[in-house]
Parts: C-alpha cells; sequence; structure tokens
C-alpha cells in the first residue's frame, strides 16, 4: 500500500511538473509575442512620425507659398498694401484669411486643414494625433528667398495605448521670391502695370558710352540686390526703407505711359520713383530722355561718366 502511494505521488509530483512547466513556457513564448508585437508596433509608429514630419515639411512650403500668393492677390484686389505683414501672414497660413475674409487660394489649402488631414489618416491606423501650432516665422534669409519657421509640438499615441511621443519640431522651408510680382508696380499703377520679380543677369551695364545692356535692363525691369531698397516681404507691406535683404529694379516709364497714366520726372529707380524721397538726379546719354538717375545710384549702373546737364 505504502509502495502504491510513493508511486502516487511521485506522479503526482511528474504531473505537476509538466503543468507548471508548461505554464511557464506559455507565458514565456506570450510574453515574447506580446514584445514582438509591441515592438513591432513601435517601430511602425516611429517610421509613421518620420512620415508626418515630410508631410509637414512640404505642408510648410505648399501653404507658405499660397498664402504670398493669396496676400499678393489681396493687394491686387483691394489695391492697397497689407501693413501690418506678420500677423496677416500668420492669418493667412494658419486660418486662409486676410482680415478675415476668405482667400480663394487657400481654399483647403490652409495650414489647419492640412494638419486635420494627416490627423484623419492616422486615425485609420488607430493613432492618435495632436499638433499644437506655437508660432509661424516668415523672413528673409537672402535677398532671393523668404525662410518660414514652424514650431510645432507633436503629440501622437498609439490607440492601443502601446507607445506615447511628445515632440518639439521645428520645421523650416525656403521659397524663393522670384516670379511673385512686384506690389510696388500694381499699386502705383491702379493695377494696370505689372512686374515679376527676375533676378538680372547683368553685371556691366556700361562700356564707355554704349548702354545696350542698361537699356535691356531697364526694359525688363529686371531686379538686382540693393541694400539701400526695401526686401521682398517690406514691398507687400508698403514700407520703402532699406534692408541687407533689399532689391531694385529701373522702373520703365514707357509702360506707364502706354496706359494712360501719368510719369514724374524721378529717379527711375523703383523705391526712390514710388517714394517721396527727394534726390538729385541726372540724364544719362544714349538713354530716353525721360530716365534718369539719382546720384547715389550713378555708379551703382555705372553712369557716372556719362551723365547730361
Amino acid at each position: 500500500m505504502k509502495k502504491k502511494a510513493m508511486i502516487f505521488t511521485i506522479i503526482s509530483v511528474i504531473l505537476i511538473s509538466v503543468l507548471v512547466f508548461s505554464f511557464t513556457l506559455y507565458n514565456k513564448y506570450s510574453l515574447r509575442d506580446k514584445s514582438v508585437v509591441t515592438g513591432a508596433r513601435v517601430k511602425s509608429m516611429d517610421n509613421f512620425i518620420k512620415d508626418i514630419e515630410n508631410d509637414i515639411e512640404r505642408g510648410v512650403y505648399i501653404t507658405g507659398s499660397r498664402a504670398l500668393m493669396s496676400m499678393e492677390q489681396y493687394i491686387t484686389t483691394n489695391g492697397t498694401f497689407i501693413g501690418d505683414f506678420h500677423p496677416r501672414f500668420k492669418e493667412t497660413f494658419l486660418n486662409g484669411t486676410i482680415n478675415n475674409s476668405e482667400m480663394p487660394l487657400m481654399n483647403e489649402s490652409n495650414f489647419i486643414n492640412w494638419t486635420n488631414k494627416i490627423k484623419h489618416e492616422a486615425e485609420k491606423l488607430d493613432i492618435n494625433i495632436e499638433f499644437e501650432i506655437k508660432d509661424i516665422f516668415i523672413y528673409h534669409d537672402s535677398p532671393w528667398e523668404v525662410r518660414i519657421d514652424a514650431n510645432i509640438t507633436l503629440k501622437v499615441q498609439d490607440g492601443k495605448q502601446t507607445a506615447f511621443w511628445n515632440r518639439e519640431l521645428k520645421i523650416t522651408s525656403n521659397i524663393s521670391i522670384e516670379d511673385f510680382e512686384d506690389p510696388l508696380y500694381g499699386i502705383n499703377s491702379d493695377g494696370r502695370v505689372t512686374n515679376k520679380i527676375i533676378k538680372t543677369t547683368i553685371s556691366d551695364f556700361v562700356n564707355g558710352e554704349d548702354t545696350t545692356n542698361l537699356q535691356i535692363h531697364l526694359n525688363n525691369s529686371y531686379y538686382m540686390e540693393s541694400d539701400t531698397a526695401p526686401s521682398f516681404l517690406m514691398r507687400l507691406a508698403g514700407n520703402l526703407s532699406s534692408s541687407q535683404y533689399g532689391i531694385e529694379s529701373l522702373v520703365d516709364l514707357e509702360k506707364f505711359k502706354s496706359q494712360g497714366i501719368a510719369t514724374k520726372s524721378r529717379s527711375t529707380v523703383d523705391y526712390i520713383y514710388f517714394g517721396a524721397q527727394s534726390t538729385t538726379n541726372y540724364n544719362i546719354k544714349n538713354m530716353p530722355l525721360w530716365f534718369m538717375l539719382d546720384e547715389e545710384h550713378l555708379a551703382v549702373y555705372e553712369c557716372e561718366e556719362i551723365t547730361e546737364e
């Protein structure tokens, strides 16, 4: 009897050991499987966040470009400069409005729309996203480009609460100003004369008394860098002060005359011609009779030796 009891006890111990081993083995592999799944999910979300950052960068560029075009459209439609530029740009960029008026070019293309689309796509993947747009800055870092900095807090959480990210993003995008229209021309011609910003390729304007290159530069109203002239963003605001990122063109008065617009006897350097600055002006040999340069620009356009009384 004792022998049978011992055998039963041994069998029981073996069975319990097998059960414990099986349970332990199951938990081990179950935890390992969960760890593999969790790791894969975290890696997938991390890649998704990188894609979001790239999408935001594209969004800043596209929305910023449309916002600048919308501001030009506003100036043309209303016949007035933007005024206080930075808050107006921020309003246009985020909401697609200027002074609370909807801008057609921003239809479903403002930055809030852009982030909402990203959130909608994330929900399809059981990912929750929140954007906190802390600030938007626009400024020049060269005469020919504007730079947009977007400071954004990005909060991302898996729908199953597997993982959570909280990232501070600074998204930067540069936009060329070439081929945008200079608002100084439109405002000062009641919208009848426009001038696209095209960077000049001419460096030598005058050779002796040969002014052929200067004439080409004038006829096309090309632009060159000038630290005594206003920048593109300043032009949108109607600010004719000087800037280290300034650009200037020469105003072809024939285009104004052809539109029946009275012209003035002033230096044809654009910010001087359209402004109220008082200058001493000179006619130039082998140039149209109406063409004049102020004293400070004679050297800039290499005309010091060919002035006319």
